[in-house]
């Protein structure tokens, strides 16, 4: 089999088959990592690309890059994030400490 049939491999073959280029050991002590590492490549290589093309839109548009927003921006953002205290802890005491009993 050919190096392009890699695809072919990862979806038809099992990791305990016998691998298909005729050597007879496993699939995955054979080819398993090799094919594995020229997807993860191939992903990888469409991923920068796709990265490259929206950055490039976004500079055509004039958008703001997410790491170039100024220090307010970020802040509005977190704080959005943070959910607001509720409970004994809001009550400005600590959660760790008993309550006292009814008199």
């Amino acid at each position: 089999m050919s190096d392009s049939d890699y695809e072919v491999r990862l979806k038809t073959t099992g990791r305990n088959d016998h691998c298909p280029c005729g050597s007879g050991k496993k699939y995955k002590k054979c080819h398993s990592a090799e094919d594995e590492g020229t997807h993860n490549a191939a992903l990888k290589a469409l991923h920068e690309e796709a990265i490259a093309k929206t950055k490039a839109s976004k500079d055509t548009e004039g958008e703001v890059d997410a790491k170039g927003a100024d220090e307010s921006t970020r802040a509005k953002k977190r704080k959005q994030r943070q959910p607001e205290s509720k409970g004994r802890a809001a009550d400005g005491q600590p959660k760790n400490m008993r309550r006292r009993a009814a008199v």
